[in-house]
């Protein structure tokens, strides 16, 4: 070890008698330290971007369901309501449809003058079960037990709740709490977010032809979009980006352009079938946008770093 020393001692002092040979190695020695080293610190700061879009992502994802849980609780609310009222408990065990129906109409109406526009509620009566609903308000019949996700009615697709109406045991009928899965958009731009729901094309023939004549548009792919729900720059993106694009989203789970980061979450219905995607994001213009708060720490992180490397190489030499 002592030998190995003395010749590198050796070999340095040599070296250094060659004042050409010797300014060469140090400029290789260094370009390929700080070559290395910026290496090094970008794959560092990429990961770190990577994964704080993915955070990201689990964080949209989160928040979309804890939004449409929310719903859930407040239809169980509007539902509480209605076993409150005694007189129509009474109408729908003496299947008083004329009675009920006036009440219902009554909370709808209520629920429109407060702003409720996209939610309504509807009562069906056990009596004529089999030959006049489908298949969800039936199964709430025959089993007892509620039912709450999401559905592609003939008017359009909904957040719902089915929950029977219970007396002695006996299912009086079920009621139906409903509200536009769209209006979650609202929701979610009280916190700059976007928000966007791609509809499968083969979930189309669920919708009544007033539904969707005219009102839905190709995006990419199967998925189509009610155009005049959303704002047309976030879902035109997405046309722009492409086959290729959409691909890296559904991979990668993000996507992040010149314009915007994209997220997204496959929906699926009542019967666990999957009929959509929503697209969740934000605008990356702004200092206060994520993504340039992401991409103004990193490059300041790696401005430093750098500077740090430079500085220890020439102190080495």
């Amino acid at each position: 070890m002592f030998s190995f020393i003395k010749m590198l001692e050796n070999f340095l002092r040599n070296l250094k008698k060659k004042k050409g040979l010797w300014f060469t190695t140090l400029s290789v020695i260094s370009i390929v330290g700080i070559s290395f080293s910026m290496y090094i610190l970008m794959t560092m700061t990429e990961n770190v971007s990577k994964e704080v879009y993915v955070r990201m992502s689990e964080t949209y994802n989160t928040n979309l369901v804890n939004r449409i849980n929310r719903k859930e609780q407040n239809f169980k609310k509007i539902i509480a309501s209605v076993y409150s009222n005694s007189n129509l408990i009474t109408a729908m065990e003496q299947n008083n449809i004329n009675a009920v129906d006036t009440v219902i109409n009554s909370y709808n109406e209520n629920l429109k003058k407060n702003g409720f526009d996209e939610m309504s509620i509807k009562y069906y009566t056990s009596s004529n079960q089999i030959n006049q609903y489908r298949n969800s308000i039936n199964s709430v019949i025959t089993n007892k037990n509620k039912i709450f996700g999401i559905e592609v009615l003939n008017d359009g697709i909904f957040v719902i709740l089915i929950e029977p109406i219970l007396k002695d045991e006996n299912v009086l009928g079920v009621l139906e709490v409903k509200e536009s899965i769209h209006t979650l958009k609202a929701q979610f731009q009280q916190d700059n977010a976007i928000f966007a729901f791609l509809l499968d094309q083969k979930m189309l023939a669920k919708l009544s032809l007033q539904a969707k004549t005219g009102k839905y548009r190709d995006v990419i792919d199967d998925y189509k979009i009610e155009e005049q729900k959303y704002d047309g720059s976030f879902f035109a993106k997405l046309i722009e980006n492409g086959k290729d694009g959409f691909k890296q989203l559904l991979d990668v789970g993000y996507l992040v352009d010149d314009t915007y980061y994209k997220t997204y979450k496959k929906i699926s219905d009542i019967n666990g079938a999957t009929i959509g995607l929503v697209i969740l994001g934000e605008k990356i213009e702004g200092s206060g946008a994520f993504v340039n708060i992401v991409d103004k720490m990193t490059k300041t992180v790696t401005t430093v770093a750098l500077g740090l490397v430079i500085s220890i190489l020439l102190f080495m030499f």
